[in-house]
């Protein structure tokens, strides 16, 4: 190659070496939202430097945490009920500074699903005891995080059930949405912890069930509900995998199944976003 021509090639080099060197930084000071388009009842990411300590789209808010790595991150949950569209999430800092980025909120059609309760199972209702216990649960937030990435899924059953379909009653709506999903398991099976964390409950409930409450850290909590015998205390801690209890049929339930619940800063989220689960064919979905 001619003398001119490596000259020019180390020339080039050094530029792209040089202007690499400075967008490196400048990236490290910029906050990231993954997903940027996201469905309805899932939950954004959302991490920044270090300075930055909260973030709020329309309404909702949530706290950004110190993490290992010297940035600060945060979970933000869409609400199945919110509003699809293009909105501006904002997140600010102690010192004023801030940071607007895009997101896009998609529309998502959620299925209808009839499931027939006998009388004496359609007729339980939640004590106030029991209301104002699970909504201390979800209020409740901790700063410090127990739980990582990937979770685990608590059974190895299919998906009966998924997250958001329109509930019916013995074909009357109810108004309400499946906060959760379902999943098929046999009687007695273990059920366990999606991640580590610390049990807030673990209690007989008129609807629920036998049922576990955990709370992972900084907004992330799961519950658990139906179970035959609980396995577990209030105050212990848990290693993802634990045990909690063992699967069953109590409460408002038609067979033996579990069904578990994703809060996010309190609002139910699609546990199909965080960990992959196989539905079951329509011969097999029975609960």
């Amino acid at each position: 190659m001619p003398i001119r021509a490596i000259a020019r090639c180390k020339h080039v080099v050094a530029v792209f070496t040089l202007a690499a060197s400075f967008a490196a930084p400048a990236r490290a000071q910029k906050c990231i939202v993954r997903p940027a388009q996201i469905k309805l009842g899932e939950t954004l990411r959302i991490s920044c430097p270090a300075k930055f300590n909260s973030a709020k789209v329309n309404d909702r808010s949530t706290k950004l945490y110190p993490q290992s790595d010297g940035r600060s991150f945060g979970l933000l949950p869409i609400s199945v009920k919110d509003k699809p569209g293009s909105f501006t999430l904002i997140i600010s800092s102690e010192d004023g500074a801030a940071q607007n980025l895009p997101i896009v909120i998609r529309k998502t059609i959620f299925p209808s699903q009839n499931v027939k309760l006998a009388p004496e199972i359609e007729g339980l209702h939640s004590t106030p005891e029991e209301m104002a216990l699970l909504k201390t649960f979800k209020e409740n937030i901790s700063d410090s995080r127990s739980w990582q990435d990937p979770l685990a899924a608590p059974l190895s059953g299919c998906m009966t059930s998924p997250f958001g379909v329109k509930r019916l009653h013995n074909g009357k709506p109810t108004g309400e949405y499946h906060g959760g999903v379902d999943q098929r398991t046999p009687d007695g099976e273990p059920i366990r912890a999606v991640a580590a964390g610390t049990i807030t409950f673990a209690k007989q409930f008129n609807v629920l069930g036998n049922a576990v409450g955990i709370d992972h850290g900084q907004g992330l909590e799961s519950m658990y509900l139906h179970m035959s015998r609980l396995a577990i205390a209030p105050g212990e801690s848990v290693p993802r995998g634990g045990i909690l209890g063992y699967a069953g049929s109590t409460g408002r339930s038609t067979g033996p199944h579990l069904h578990w619940v994703l809060y996010v800063n309190g609002v139910n989220v699609n546990p199909a976003q965080w960990i992959k689960l196989q539905p079951c064919s329509r011969a097999s979905k029975t609960r």
